[in-house]
């Protein structure tokens, strides 16, 4: 694995949130709910969307 791809993957403390990986996911959920806010299938499509490790952390 190259240099950047071992950056990529490893872990990363963001203010005191030990994540597992430097891949985060953008809210996509913002433009699909009514006034930008999002409803209660949020959690559970985020939920999968993070399914693997991506955008977890490690507490």
């Amino acid at each position: 694995m190259n240099d950047s791809k071992n950056v990529l993957f490893s872990e990363y403390n963001l203010n005191g949130l030990k994540l597992k990986n430097r891949i985060v996911m953008a809210p996509m959920t913002r433009s699909f709910s009514p006034k930008g806010v999002p409803a209660d299938y949020a959690p559970t499509y985020y939920a999968k969307r993070a399914a693997g490790g991506v955008g977890t952390n490690n507490n």
